[in-house]
């Protein structure tokens, strides 16, 4: 197993560990919004938009960008 994969699964194992409240927050988001961003990994959309967890639907894809066709 490759050491970033390790990592990955020590740092899931934590964030499930202590979801704790997290697991009671409501299916529909608090802010009651989506964002629509690019896949980039260097974006952080709660960073840039001032979000908490629960608070937004975030929808990732190549370019951002969605259309009716």
């Amino acid at each position: 197993m490759s050491d970033i994969l390790k990592e990955v699964l020590a740092a899931n194992e934590e964030y499930a560990a202590n979801f704790g409240d997290k697991a009671n927050l409501a299916i529909p988001p608090k802010r009651r919004f989506a964002i629509l961003t690019c896949m980039d990994a260097r974006l952080d959309p709660a960073k840039f938009a001032g979000l908490a967890e629960g608070d937004a639907h975030v929808i990732r894809n190549a370019g951002g960008r969605a259309s009716d066709k």
